[in-house]
C-alpha cells in the first residue's frame, strides 16, 4: 500500500481553536447525506486537516455513530491524494469537517463517491477564486 493513502495524526483536525473557528466562520457545501464545512486561509504554512462527525441526536447508539465516522474517515483517506494533487496547498491552511446528515447509513462506496464530489467542487472553487490575493474565502 502506498504511503499517500494515509490519515495520520497530523492530518486530523484536533485543535479546539481551529474547530471553533471552522464552525463559526466556515462555509459549507452539501452532497446529501454529507455536509462539508471548510475554512481556507492564505499566507499560512501549507496544511490540510480534516475531521468527521455524526450527530448523537440522529445516531443514539455509539456503535452506529462510530461506524459512520469510520466510513467517513475511510472515504476521505482514499480521496485525499487526488484532492492534494488537484489543489496547490503550499501556502494555504485548509480545514475540513465532514458531517453525516441522514438517518440511514449508506454503503461505503457511495460515501466515498459523495466525498469525491465535495472535494472536487472545493478544489474547483479554490482554483477559480482569488484566494491567494484576498487571504480567505
Amino acid at each position: 500500500m502506498s504511503a499517500q493513502f494515509t490519515y495520520q495524526k497530523k492530518d486530523k483536525l484536533k485543535s479546539r481553536k481551529q474547530t471553533q473557528f471552522l464552525f463559526a466562520k466556515g462555509q459549507s457545501m452539501n452532497a446529501f447525506p454529507i455536509k462539508l464545512i471548510y475554512t481556507i486561509e492564505a499566507n499560512e504554512p501549507g496544511s490540510l486537516q480534516a475531521g468527521v462527525g455524526a450527530p448523537s441526536r440522529t445516531f443514539r447508539k455509539a456503535v452506529a455513530r462510530n461506524r459512520v465516522k469510520r466510513l467517513l474517515r475511510e472515504g476521505y483517506r482514499l480521496e485525499k491524494p487526488a484532492f492534494v494533487e488537484a489543489t496547490s496547498i503550499e501556502h494555504l491552511r485548509i480545514n475540513l469537517f465532514f458531517l453525516y446528515t441522514d438517518v440511514t447509513v449508506i454503503a461505503q462506496k457511495e460515501i466515498q463517491e459523495k466525498i469525491k464530489q465535495l472535494l472536487t467542487r472545493l478544489s474547483e472553487k479554490i482554483k477559480t477564486s482569488s484566494i491567494l490575493h484576498n487571504g480567505t474565502i
